[in-house]
């Protein structure tokens, strides 16, 4: 991945619980804020052993299995929810930002067009319209990801994750004088976030300005030590400067933190061919196929493939 986009996973509740699993819901909660999803789902299971469709119940089950990549289970249950209650919007969307998360694009898509269709508030409306726009992009469909981005910024030009995204895609709609616009607009009003400098560094290495780009991504890194994009994307740069020993220190570091991420794998695998290590350069290749390169950013690792794999 090159630049940082920005999902929103909704967690609030729409309804109000019955009154005996109130407080069984915030204990829940308040597991679930810590990331003890272990407890948090033994009370759900009791809620849900005596109210089978109750809807808070039904939805932190759904979120925690997503963010335990139970992704199967968790697609189920968001179903569910959806059949049960299908007029809120909210189980559609998070069903769709699953999809997304499992590359089925056009189908995430499709689960937002349909929650869109339902009465809801600005602020949801603006996290449905980021998470489609960010799916779209996804399909390399940067005009619809665009045109989402600027719905969304309609409701709130303040939005840190709506500025962001506008920002990933500026360059692929013959707007990228505005990305720099929207990345140092983010600084203003908030300079801790990492993500946006990841995106100035990579904006500054598409304009071939290696060594300002790697400050940027120093930045990123001194704020969120664990942000593998950034270390990614220094890698690149570094490669660029000629030091194979720095990026493959920063790719290495990357994909221990993201071994998900294919464009890192490219990465590692432009260092290595670099270094005439051919064997490895070509086992990175095929791992970012399988990661689904092609997919999400197009045929470059194909053509290296038939390049320097035979």
């Amino acid at each position: 991945m090159k630049y940082i986009l920005i999902s929103a996973l909704l967690t609030l509740s729409l309804f109000c619980a019955a009154q005996t699993s109130e407080d069984q819901l915030k204990k829940a909660r308040d597991f679930y804020s810590r990331d003890d999803y272990k407890n948090a789902m033994s009370l759900i299971d009791l809620i849900l052993a005596n109210d089978s469709i109750n809807f808070d119940g039904l939805f932190m089950k759904a979120n925690i299995l997503y963010k335990t990549k139970d992704y199967e289970n968790s697609f189920v249950t968001y179903s569910k929810l959806i059949k049960l209650y299908p007029d809120e919007p909210i189980p559609l969307s998070q069903r769709g930002l699953l999809l997304r998360t499992v590359q089925e694009f056009e189908y995430s898509v499709k689960d937002f067009d349909k929650a869109l269709l339902l009465k809801m508030d600005d602020t949801l409306r603006l996290g449905i319209l980021v998470n489609r726009g960010a799916a779209k992009l996804s399909m390399r469909e940067f005009k619809g990801a665009y045109n989402d981005f600027m719905m969304a910024f309609e409701i709130d030009s303040l939005n840190i994750g709506v500025l962001n995204n506008l920002a990933a895609v500026c360059d692929e709609v013959g707007k990228g004088d505005q990305t720099l616009v929207y990345l140092h607009k983010i600084i203003q009003i908030d300079s801790t976030f990492s993500g946006t400098y990841v995106n100035l560094g990579f904006k500054y290495q598409e304009m071939g300005k290696y060594k300002k780009a790697i400050e940027f991504f120093d930045k990123a890194v001194y704020l969120d030590p664990n942000e593998p994009l950034a270390y990614s994307n220094r890698s690149y740069n570094r490669l660029k400067l000629g030091d194979f020993a720095g990026a493959l220190i920063d790719i290495n570091k990357s994909i221990a933190l993201y071994p998900e991420n294919p464009y890192a794998f490219r990465n590692r695998a432009l260092i290595f061919i670099e270094q005439k290590k051919t064997t490895e350069a070509c086992k990175d290749i095929a791992k970012a196929i399988d990661l689904g390169f092609t997919k999400m950013y197009g045929t470059e690792v194909e053509e290296l493939k038939s390049k320097h794999c035979k």
